[in-house]
């Protein structure tokens, strides 16, 4: 009993498994917490790996519909949060084949035109920058692992990779980072 307006005031104190059953059982309603509770984590992952706001609100909304999609398929074992920044992250990383040429022109243009002084802290820009240069296959797990906080389980999951495949990846995006870092120094003459 009660129906949808009972919904309304308890969902907050719902867990996210809870909420996806409900959703699975009619209550759409359920699922608009879902997008509430997690799209500025969601949001958030996809601006770090595409650096444009409108790219990121767009991937993160379609993280969202796609889950929706694929609710049926969601594993209670796992945090939905994590599953629907894999789901994100996968998106991005295949929106990325396609336009990481033009991408990297636009990037470029940027860096000439934005003052120094936007930065805040220079040690970070300089990160932020590197990241960008790293192809996604690299960025995508470091960003998943270094900022967002996954386990490496989780990464293998949210990326449909293997434990190796992740560690292999981190570990290789590791080097990259700091190589890009030492470069950008060279670039812009800061003595490391």
């Amino acid at each position: 009993g009660g129906g949808v307006y009972k919904l309304r005031s308890s969902t907050m104190e719902r867990s996210d498994t809870d909420l996806v059953m409900l959703c699975l059982n009619g209550g759409r309603e359920a699922f608009s917490e879902l997008v509430v509770r997690h799209q500025q984590a969601v949001y958030n992952l996809a601006y770090r790996m595409t650096r444009n706001h409108q790219d990121a609100a767009d991937l993160a909304q379609e993280a969202f519909v796609r889950a929706f999609r694929k609710l049926h398929s969601y594993k209670p074992a796992y945090s939905f949060r994590n599953w629907v920044m894999g789901i994100c992250a996968n998106l991005t990383r295949n929106r990325f084949r396609s336009e990481i040429r033009r991408r990297d022109l636009e990037t470029r243009h940027a860096q000439e035109t934005v003052p120094a002084e936007d930065q805040s802290d220079p040690r970070h820009a300089l990160l932020e920058q590197a990241l960008a240069r790293l192809p996604e296959q690299t960025r995508v797990p470091l960003v998943l692992k270094y900022i967002e906080d996954f386990s490496l389980e989780d990464i293998a999951q949210a990326l449909r990779l293997g434990l190796s495949a992740v560690k292999m990846r981190l570990a290789r995006g590791r080097k990259e980072l700091q190589r890009h870092v030492r470069l950008l120094q060279a670039e812009e003459g800061i003595q490391p």
